[in-house]
């Protein structure tokens, strides 16, 4: 269960949840699909689960990435990546400092799997509508999930749109950990006045994978509203993503 503190002097609200569960999966780990597509024999793929056919087929794809800069080392490397975190989303997903923990000084696969990162956004991004019809629009949950689905720390992200709903920015504010995220509401308001932004849309993801907004939420989504009407601003809707889920605060009625 999440639980917002709210602090009045700062502004402020922190979003807790008790337990994280981070066993299911995102478009992140499906981000072999994005690049360097690989198969084996059908024969070999027969013989194996689903699941380990998978797992051999992103330990080709990520081989076959590194092997670009480090093809000595591509086997090994992949496989000491994904032991550690997992899946491909994940790692793409992580910080060169948290890179850096298996890869040690390697600093060309590291900039080679931040690049790669890149450019999966940017193309997912690229596809964006330039007008947003509704923040529930298949290609902007995709964006989302591809952002914030496989991260294992909360995180907001907050998109400014003009009065036509033409996207004008995204941006990620406030500081998480895998059970907080500590956002200060006045930063989100003065960035939307510097962009003379007439909307926001809220987004934030669940490590723990449950797309149930908390009273918390609700509460803390309740006071961006009030300062946004102070401002004649519209808040047009709250997205909660997860690895492999999303919901909608405006089809919840809750906006």
């Amino acid at each position: 269960m999440r639980s917002v503190a709210s602090d009045n002097r700062l502004g402020g609200a922190r979003y807790q949840n008790a337990g994280c569960d981070d066993s299911s999966k995102s478009l992140y780990d499906h981000a072999s699909s994005f690049f360097l597509p690989v198969t084996g024999p059908a024969d070999d793929r027969n013989d194996v689960s689903p699941e380990a056919a998978e797992s051999l087929r992103n330990r080709q794809v990520l081989a076959k990435l590194i092997g670009i800069v480090e093809p000595d080392q591509a086997v090994t490397l992949s496989g000491a990546l994904l032991e550690e975190f997992g899946s491909i989303g994940r790692l793409l997903g992580e910080s060169e400092a948290a890179l850096s923990r298996v890869l040690d000084s390697n600093k060309h696969v590291i900039r080679l799997l931040k690049a790669s990162e890149d450019l999966m956004i940017a193309t997912l991004r690229n596809a964006l509508p330039r007008k947003l019809v509704a923040a529930t629009d298949q290609r902007l949950v995709t964006y989302l999930q591809a952002r914030m689905g496989s991260r294992s720390t909360e995180l907001m992200r907050i998109l400014f749109l003009d009065s036509s709903h033409h996207l004008l920015g995204d941006q990620e504010f406030g500081e998480g950990s895998p059970r907080r995220i500590y956002v200060q509401p006045r930063t989100i308001l003065k960035r939307a006045l510097e962009l003379d932004a007439s909307g926001l849309i809220l987004a934030h993801n669940h490590p723990g994978g449950s797309v149930s907004p908390s009273s918390s939420d609700i509460e803390f989504t309740m006071s961006i509203r009030s300062l946004c009407l102070e401002l004649d601003i519209c808040l047009l809707d709250h997205i909660i993503i997860t690895s492999n889920g999303w919901s909608s605060f405006r089809k919840l009625k809750i906006i």
